[in-house]
């Protein structure tokens, strides 16, 4: 803690009594927590005691800066997928693997926005879409150029998209993110299984031996297995094991973090296995 730096106004200590109240009754709902540290941290309104928003969230709530930006990260994603395309997270860890996702839907010209959700509503019939879904969806909507060649909603025959009428874009568009985004879950599965048959057909034991194996039997030259590491809330290393698409960045498959390399890679190697 440091000394006080400047001090509030009775209205800006009121506001922050009372979203304090919010982070602390409120330690299982994150996006409610998320929105409260994000306005604390904008206003500055730890100011009056803190230096910096670290320094508060440190002292006042036993958080580290980091945790604390994955709290405010994943609020922002929930309340950018919801007000975009109708999804809501149904977790922490979902919204934050899902935060690239956000940002993406967030650059969309609206046609391609209304293209991804009834996407996701049709694929699904809920409002539950997997993640994988929602990625492949936003990533192939943003892919869509607006100079390219489509069939045209009417006749079939393939013209430039910019040529078409609202309605006619609007339509070529759906069509483009429905049939792109199936193309592209269809070739992950298809990674998964391969990848899936030939650790089956392959003698070598070991969770080592496996990172090596499915690397050099199912990685293409465009694809890594990575095994990343960070620090939780409390400050212990937790470890992920994933397949990533290294020019797009895409998550093509992943385990649940664990606290040593040997379980997190085990969990890729079952999430592979049961798909």
């Amino acid at each position: 803690m440091t000394a006080p730096v400047q001090v509030l106004t009775p209205e800006e200590r009121a506001t922050l009594l009372q979203l304090e109240a919010v982070v602390r009754q409120s330690w299982q709902e994150f996006i409610t927590v998320g929105e409260a540290l994000s306005t604390i941290r904008d206003q500055r309104l730890y100011r009056a005691e803190y230096r910096t928003f670290g320094d508060y969230c440190e002292a006042r709530w036993g958080w580290s800066r980091q945790r604390a930006q994955q709290l405010i990260d994943a609020a922002h994603t929930t309340s950018a997928l919801t007000s975009t395309i109708g999804y809501h997270p149904e977790n922490e860890r979902q919204a934050r693997e899902l935060k690239a996702a956000a940002q993406i839907v967030e650059q969309l010209e609206p046609e391609k926005v209304i293209a991804v959700a009834k996407y996701l509503q049709s694929a699904t019939g809920s409002d539950r879409p997997s993640t994988s879904q929602v990625k492949a969806a936003a990533e192939v909507a943003a892919s869509i150029d607006a100079h390219a060649t489509v069939a045209h909603p009417d006749t079939g025959t393939e013209v430039p998209l910019h040529t078409l009428t609202g309605e006619q874009r609007a339509a070529a568009i759906a069509e483009n993110v429905t049939t792109g985004t199936h193309e592209r879950l269809q070739r992950q599965q298809q990674h998964i299984q391969e990848s899936l048959m030939q650790a089956k057909s392959n003698g070598r034991g070991g969770w080592a031996d496996w990172c090596l194996t499915y690397a050099q039997q199912s990685l293409t030259d465009t694809q890594e297995l990575r095994i990343v590491i960070k620090r939780d809330a409390s400050g212990n290393a937790r470890a992920q094991a994933l397949v990533v698409d290294t020019d797009s960045h895409q998550t093509i498959a992943f385990g649940d973090d664990a606290p040593y390399l040997k379980a997190a890679v085990l969990n890729l190697a079952q999430e592979v296995k049961g798909i």
